[in-house]
């Protein structure tokens, strides 16, 4: 049986459909024979796939200039192109086959757990979405079709989510994969993927429409046919209305013949048809238009007193209203608790401005630090569960500066007591690096830590060489509490196995050393071979000789040797400073639309770290949470991969489209 469902899109409506009530909760039935069918077709079209693209770009390679520093790469990956495509797609296409249509499911995090962004995933993901990208404009219709077929496959939330389980971010994974390597940096890797992007965007066109023939031959076409509305995520560099489009429209309008005033006498008219046209905003949620719509009191009532509302887009009751809106917009289930919270509270705070006879700008823009001050409050709430996590993030910067301390504390104690090139050896690459792996873990003032820092006294006597019996069997009564202290503190520390293992398998070995050295009273000779420790911080801590010489001496620069430096690229220049700008601006609270892990998803930022170099966001339903570096948010940015969920304020959208209708 075949059902139809509608299904609201962020301003436009799609039809979907529904096979046998997958939509619902109902029992799994068989694979719907459609799917099985495109599946099928892929399945078998695979190896042909493969060559396409594998000889489409070996052309582009050869035949373009530009890319011929990516001929020695793509030499060293072609001879495995043709298996290594097909086996990263074949078992996803097989386990969709069976009706699993997210053949890779992004694992939920566990609480505490991060999902780490730096710079170069966030490149891979670029990639990703270019070669997506790509494959949209070739087969536009043809996807928009499909897309509306698994919809109604697809049983859940829809909300967010590309469903397209064929969608070409599938097969752009496969070819970002298969392209990387370690001869290959992160920039050098997604130049390659540039170069082969439009061969795989050519070769899926045909496999696509053949995948809407079977829709035809099903008779599901005029199910799934509806014209593609508006796309809903906007362009990287579409701008907000321009600076004073609320002033131009009020200006024009004043000479223009008003429409009928829409509320009681005594309102502006010009700012009745505004504040409909607010309130008339697809993208409004019910229970949020109520709470605008019993704002519009105070609005009114603040126009008589205030001529520059209808003036200025920066003025406290604009920002109020963007502010509420774009916050709101995150949502896309009414009856979320957060969301029903925040318009309770709301509620609360604009009553003084309801029932205020003559309110101020002041105490809108009160108003809305309030409202800023609770959207933060409540985006920090849903850090608690990586509160840990996030203090080690940004904590490990100060890792190498914590090991090269302790590194030189050990061996100047090691050095004292004398002790081996082994013993110094375990000090300089075991201990040092627990001890300060453990301080960013949990902390320098962790009881962990300092108990570690305890144990290194006695670990330090307990690896000095004895010269007689007596101190040998001092040593042996010593060693099972000690051993079992420092074992002790390695459980929290949840090292994996073969590193604990190690660790005591090294301490075992240099105790029985100690315990089997000849006791003739005499210490045994150290060897004449240099220690690696010691060479390490011999390097590490000189004074440069040179450095003196340069400082004193009168050096002619006509001597010196010179390599022209590259002038800084004026688009990159331009391109970091938008960046930057665009980084510097980032609030907690704010909702975002972000590329990662091949698929687009609504995520909150609800965490930025004291040296804003680390930027934690988290999806609606808390289950996966991301932190990003700076540079990775912001490549993703400059891609047009992360980016507000509204660009465009409410109060903006509104004079835009008021400003059409005086156009027309």
């Amino acid at each position: 049986m075949v059902q139809v469902a509608t299904i609201h899109d962020k301003g436009h409506l799609r039809v979907a459909f529904v096979f046998g009530g997958l939509l619902n909760n109902a029992a799994p039935m068989s694979v719907h024979p459609t799917l099985r069918a495109m599946t099928d077709l892929l399945l078998d079209e695979l190896p042909t796939l493969a060559r396409e693209v594998l000889e489409s770009t070996q052309h582009a390679l050869q035949s373009q200039p530009k890319l011929f520093a990516m001929q020695e790469a793509w030499a060293r990956r072609r001879g495995r192109f043709l298996s290594e495509f097909q086996d990263e797609l074949r078992p996803q296409l097989e386990r969709l086959r069976e009706g699993d249509l997210n053949p890779r499911k992004m694992a939920s995090s566990r609480p505490g757990q991060l999902s780490l962004v730096d710079e170069h995933q966030a490149l891979r993901d670029v990639g990703v979405g270019h070669v997506a990208q790509l494959c949209q404009e070739a087969s536009q219709q043809e996807l928009f079709q499909l897309g509306n077929f698994f919809t109604g496959l697809h049983r859940g939330p829809v909300a967010g989510r590309d469903l397209n389980a064929l969608r070409p971010a599938l097969f752009a994974r496969a070819l970002v994969d298969v392209l990387a390597g370690p001869d290959l940096n992160a920039d050098q890797h997604f130049e390659l993927v540039r170069a082969a992007a439009p061969s795989l965007a050519a070769a899926l066109v045909p496999r696509y429409q053949k995948l809407v023939a079977l829709m035809e031959d099903a008779q599901l076409t005029p199910m799934v046919s509806t014209r593609p509305g508006q796309e809903r995520r906007r362009s990287l560099f579409a701008r907000d209305s321009q600076p004073g489009a609320l002033a131009d429209w009020h200006a024009r309008s004043q000479v223009i013949h008003s429409r009928p005033q829409m509320l009681p006498k005594g309102g502006d008219p010009m700012l009745d048809r505004l504040y409909e046209r607010i309130l008339a905003d697809p993208s409004l949620a019910a229970p949020v238009k109520a709470q605008l719509a019993r704002l519009q009191v105070a609005v009114a009532r603040l126009s008589r007193d205030d001529a520059s509302l209808l003036r200025n887009e920066a003025h406290p009751t604009w920002r109020l209203i963007n502010a509420v809106a774009a916050y709101c917009s995150g949502f896309h289930d009414a009856q979320d608790p957060r969301l029903v919270e925040f318009l309770r509270f709301l509620e609360d705070q604009t009553g003084a401005l309801v029932h205020a006879a003559h309110p101020s700008s002041q105490q809108f823009d009160y108003l809305l630090r309030l409202v800023d001050a609770f959207i933060a409050r409540q985006a920090r709430e849903r850090t608690e569960p990586s509160k840990e996590a996030l203090a080690a993030l940004e904590r490990e910067p100060h890792r190498g500066t914590w090991l090269k301390v302790l590194r030189e504390q050990l061996d100047e104690q090691a050095r004292r007591l004398k002790l081996s090139n082994s013993a110094r050896r375990f000090l300089h690459g075991r201990w040092a690096p627990l001890v300060a792996g453990s301080m960013v873990k949990l902390g320098s003032d962790h009881a962990v830590v300092q108990r570690l820092l305890h144990w290194v006294e006695p670990l330090l006597d307990s690896l000095r060489e004895r010269s007689d019996g007596v101190e040998k069997e001092q040593l042996r009564r010593s060693l099972p509490p000690l051993v079992a202290g420092i074992e002790s503190l390695l459980a929290p520390l949840a090292l994996a196995d073969e590193q604990r293992k190690g660790l005591l398998n090294d301490l075992m070995a240099l105790h029985s050393r100690v315990l089997s050295a000849r006791g003739d009273g005499q210490a045994r000779p150290r060897s004449d071979a240099p220690d690696e420790a010691e060479v390490s911080r011999f390097v590490e801590e000189r004074d440069s000789e040179h450095a003196s010489v340069f400082a004193h001496a009168q050096v002619s620069m006509s001597e010196l040797p010179t390599q022209p430096l590259p002038l800084p690229h004026a688009g990159e220049s331009q391109q970091r400073t938008e960046s930057q700008l665009w980084l510097d601006g980032l609030r907690i609270g704010g909702w975002f639309h972000l590329f990662c892990d091949d698929n687009w998803s609504t995520t909150q930022l609800v965490w930025i770290g004291e040296d804003r170099q680390l930027f934690l966001f988290v999806d609606q339903g808390g289950e996966h949470r991301r932190s990003l570096t700076a540079g990775a948010l912001a490549k993703l940015y400059l891609n047009g991969l992360a980016m507000y969920l509204e660009q465009d304020g409410l109060l903006e959208r509104a004079v835009a489209t008021l400003l059409q209708d005086l156009d027309r």
